[in-house]
């Protein structure tokens, strides 16, 4: 939506003002070098200033090996389960048809990135990054149609398998010492391939697709919990 990456744009702006500010203050050393053995917790701040989960997974976390690397994990399990009931005219105006359906659904997605940073000023630090990515979604409907003409009974799977690499660049400003406002966009080069498969009483329909891409990512801007 346009009002959505107006909002990233203005983000992004006042994120580089808070920058250039905090640059013109001198410390005796730069934070990146107290960061060596410690663990963060990354979130997403999102248009209405909310947390929430960073690259589209539950948990992002980020270990600092050493002052100036940095391996970033990020985990999202998914669960649904929901039934239908459901009333339509769905040949004309007089046969009623009710469907009656049953849906569960699977979802988990692994990504990793190892991070370089490099030191802007003693409190900013410019990064780059990258690491693979994993996703697995699978979904299952059942269900029965009643009515004209006649009672079918279906099932329905979608299988989505996904892996490819993402490429990040980014800054990182250390507002105190145990916690930072990050900016990062970067490149995912991905495959997927997709299964869908469908059945009743009478007929069996099976497709695949395969595609391959390369597509900028979001503008995450972030906080990160250092501990």
């Amino acid at each position: 939506m346009l009002i959505s990456s107006n909002i990233r744009i203005l983000l992004s702006i006042l994120f580089l003002i808070l920058i250039s500010i905090s640059s013109t203050y001198s410390q005796s050393s730069s934070d990146l070098d107290s960061l060596e053995g410690k663990f963060a917790l990354q979130f997403q701040i999102s248009e209405d200033f909310t947390l929430t989960n960073f690259q589209g997974t539950t948990f992002s976390g980020k270990y600092h090996f050493s002052s100036r690397d940095a391996i970033r994990l990020g985990l999202s399990l998914d669960f649904g389960d929901s039934d239908v009931d459901a009333t339509t005219n769905q040949y004309d105006s007089v046969n009623v048809v009710n469907i009656n359906s049953e849906q569960n659904s699977f979802g988990i997605t692994f990504n990793s990135q190892y991070i370089r940073y490099i030191s802007g000023t003693n409190d900013v630090a410019f990064f780059g990054g990258v690491g693979p990515f994993i996703t697995f979604n699978t979904s299952t409907t059942e269900g029965k149609t009643s009515g004209f003409p006649e009672d079918i009974n279906y099932k329905e799977s979608n299988d989505v398998f996904a892996v490819g690499l993402d490429l990040i660049l980014g800054v990182e400003w250390f507002f105190c010492r145990n916690m930072s406002l990050s900016v990062e966009y970067g490149l995912k080069l991905s495959y997927r391939s997709t299964t869908r498969k469908y059945e009743n009483d009478y007929i069996l329909r099976e497709t695949e697709d395969k595609t391959y891409r390369a597509m900028g990512n979001n503008v995450n801007f972030g906080i990160s919990i250092y501990f």
